[in-house]
């Protein structure tokens, strides 16, 4: 892409408004989003309340995705996203303060995530919503990669803070500081111009969300690549919470030894937010969803047979960096393959479908880990997500552009 255009995403202010806003909340969320988990833990020493608090973490979208999208769709998304933000701040802000004075019961984790993330998807598809609009189509992936890229980029700080938060102040204040970071970022998204909502004619629920599912099934490719996303984000759920109860409960890694792990594998998510529009053109879009399938397979084994730190560290780096461009790959896909009336349905209707395995691949990892060895287990979800690469290979998903 050439310095003109690449230069223009940043004069553009829906872009850059997003993106500082963005910045903040990918920050606070990789700071609770690693809290809650260890939080839980060191209340409970479970694996599967672990697991079930990440299952509830999925069930917004798996729930909910397609009346959001229908919802977005109507309203002013720029409005839509500060108010969701600002509940996730008041959310996070009480259970601090609960946490605080020793009334935080571990069942309470379950509903404060179910909300959090509920609020968190709001922003999420408002935000796409506004990308698509304000974004030139030949700009997508760029845009997708920078705004992508921010949570790699808090990948290297964020764990480690909650981390630090945790050992060495108070498990309250990794809760606490996120929450003044969803609300700073509410204040950022007024520089988001209000755009007002697009007519949509009469308004009625099922007649909207079956426009939305035409679009979606009428697009082969786009309909395929879901059902891909579906068995490739039910095997990384699982090896996600698996490698940090390995390395924790097996391998003896302190939180702040974790936060520095995952902390180094964000580097490998910054590089390929700043190079994916370079992979996508030597490539091709759905090659390089395809490889980025396949390779992070390689990833999840390494997670479950290394055992030292610098090797770790290096393989998740390199997974990171897969992840990120398959990630871009099918936000970009979608959002180019969808007019921007329908971006809402089609990102709901998608967002249903992409997490429709991971709370029951997620519980019945934590039940099967009781009676199967843990490496052995860890293995079954790289091999998943190979055949999960492999279906995307063989789908008309590899001769997208």
């Amino acid at each position: 892409m050439s310095a003109v255009s690449s230069s223009s995403l940043w004069r553009q202010p829906v872009f850059t408004g997003l993106f500082a806003s963005t910045a903040l909340l990918a920050l606070g969320g990789q700071i609770y989003q690693l809290a809650l988990p260890m939080i839980l833990y060191e209340l409970t020493h479970s694996l599967a309340a672990m697991s079930n608090l990440r299952a509830v973490e999925f069930l917004p979208n798996l729930l909910l995705a397609a009346f959001i999208g229908v919802w977005v769709d109507r309203v002013c998304r720029r409005s839509w996203a500060q108010r969701a933000l600002l509940a996730m701040a008041a959310l996070l802000g009480v259970c601090a303060l609960a946490l605080a004075g020793g009334g935080m019961a571990a069942w309470l984790f379950y509903p404060l995530t179910f909300c959090v993330m509920l609020c968190n998807y709001v922003t999420a598809i408002c935000r796409m919503a506004l990308v698509k609009e304000s974004v030139p189509a030949a700009q997508l992936v760029q845009a997708n990669g920078y705004l992508g890229s921010l949570f790699d980029v808090f990948a290297v700080s964020g764990p480690m803070l909650s981390g630090l938060l945790i050992a060495w102040a108070s498990p309250h204040w990794s809760l606490g500081a996120p929450a003044l970071m969803f609300l700073l970022s509410s204040l950022l998204m007024a520089r988001v111009p209000a755009l007002a909502p697009r007519g949509s004619g009469e308004r009625r629920f099922l007649a909207e969300l079956a426009a939305g599912w035409r679009t979606l099934r009428g697009n082969s490719a786009l309909w395929q690549l879901s059902w891909v996303v579906v068995l490739a984000n039910g095997a990384a759920g699982v090896a996600e919470v698996l490698f940090l109860f390995r390395a924790r409960d097996q391998l003896g890694f302190s939180p702040g030894q974790l936060g520095l792990l995952f902390g180094c594998a964000g580097a490998g998510g910054i590089a390929a937010g700043l190079c994916v529009a370079r992979a996508r053109r030597a490539l091709g879009l759905g090659r390089m969803i395809c490889l980025a399938l396949l390779l992070e397979a390689a990833g999840m084994a390494a997670q479950a047979l290394l055992s030292e730190m610098p090797w770790l560290a290096g393989a998740m780096a390199l997974q990171s960096f897969v992840v990120v461009c398959g990630n871009v790959g099918v936000w970009s896909y979608r959002q180019e393959a969808t007019p921007a009336a329908l971006i809402g349905r089609v990102s709901g209707l998608t967002g249903s479908l992409f997490k429709l395995l991971m709370p029951l691949a997620l519980v019945l990892g934590g039940v099967l880990s009781a009676g199967m060895p843990l490496r052995d287990l860890m293995l079954a979800t790289a091999a998943w997500q190979a055949g999960a690469g492999a279906l995307a290979w063989l789908s008309r998903v590899r001769a997208v552009a």
